[in-house]
């Protein structure tokens, strides 16, 4: 921990201290720096207007998709697109690897975070599953794959209609990458899986630890990715994506509709999810799932990313793991005693 000292002119000039704690995971080799201060709540309602206006030309609502957007060559997918409940998987116009889909998650057009049932995440996941089977059915070559999320342009969200976008390599992204490696050598180093000892290590803390829905556990990150922390979701015992079961699914899917209800609550207006899957068992990793919350800052609508994120590779968060972990907590327990059939916390298996 540091210490800043400065002579504040808010206070006549009177000697201000301000901590800056530099935390840098071992594992990861990642560092973020965290700055407490006091985060202020929007005191107006944001103005909404843009979605009433995007919904006009919506690609992905109803009345245009059928003709606004791609389908699958008939060697991936015969019916072009695949349908899994409410939810349709389509090429990605715009993809970032040869295989690149998108999920549409229904026909809804705008959905806020605190309404997003498990139902609709859950025929979401599904169907990305599904797409991830058929590539590789017609592929063997490929290994990894990841469900990514850009929530509202605070996020890097293009289209305000809720969609995921689903990447399937050969190879590892960058992270995923460091990941696998440093799972592997916490084993060799220590005869153990990281991943296990970090849930019992968290749960035993409890500073960090939130809930855990069947075999679904969700905490805060030491070391966050964002400027307002990062839950951090572990799939106990999945070396894969083939060994997360339908029940699996429909747990996380519980656990993220909680978060992203807490995430409401406390006034984020977007976020970032990536889900990490390795498509057969590498080394010790288990299938993952990190969100970011993500902020304009206000008064000028400021990025919540900086120099030090984008040209140093170190995060700037404003609120500790700790903090953010006993917001969330708190919201959950609450929304536990006012909605009686509210799903509850599962902190056995």
């Amino acid at each position: 921990m540091q210490e800043v000292r400065l002579l504040d002119h808010a206070t006549g000039f009177r000697e201000k201290v301000i901590p800056v704690e530099i935390r840098t995971d071992i594992f990861t080799d990642s560092t973020t720096r965290i700055l407490k201060f006091r985060w202020r709540p929007p005191e107006t309602a944001k103005d909404l207007s843009f979605i009433e206006k995007s919904r006009e030309t919506c690609p992905f609502c109803p009345e245009r998709m059928s003709t606004s957007t791609p389908k699958f060559p008939a060697s991936i997918v015969k019916e072009g697109q695949i349908l899994y409940g409410r939810a349709t998987v389509l090429p990605n116009a715009f993809p970032y690897s040869l295989y690149s889909g998108v999920i549409i998650f229904s026909e809804d057009h705008y959905v806020p975070l605190d309404q997003f049932t498990s139902e609709v995440l859950f025929d979401s996941l599904m169907a990305g599953t599904v797409y991830i089977k058929r590539i590789q059915e017609t592929d063997h070559s490929v290994a990894y794959a990841s469900i990514n999320w850009n929530y509202m342009p605070p996020a890097g969200g293009g289209i305000v209609h809720p969609h995921l976008q689903v990447v399937v390599n050969e190879k590892p992204t960058r992270f995923h990458s460091r990941l696998l490696a440093a799972s592997l050598r916490y084993k060799k180093s220590r005869g153990r899986n990281y991943w296990k000892d970090l849930i019992s290590f968290e749960q035993n803390k409890a500073e960090r630890y939130l809930y855990r829905y069947g075999d679904v556990v969700f905490l805060t990150s030491f070391c966050p990715g964002g400027m307002f922390g990062e839950v951090l979701t572990l799939f106990d015992e999945s070396a894969c994506l083939q060994d997360v079961t339908e029940d699996g699914w429909r747990d996380f899917s519980k656990g993220l509709s909680r978060t992203l209800e807490s995430f409401h609550n406390l006034y984020f207006e977007g976020f970032n999810m990536t889900l990490l899957a390795c498509l057969e068992k590498n080394g010790e990793f288990w299938v993952q799932t990190r969100i970011i919350p993500r902020v304009s800052l206000p008064p000028l609508g400021t990025s919540d990313v900086n120099y030090f994120e984008k040209g140093h590779d170190e995060v700037i968060s404003i609120i500790s793991p700790e903090d953010l972990a006993g917001d969330i907590r708190a919201f959950a327990e609450s929304s536990e005693a006012n909605y009686p059939n509210h799903p509850k916390d599962e902190d056995t298996k």
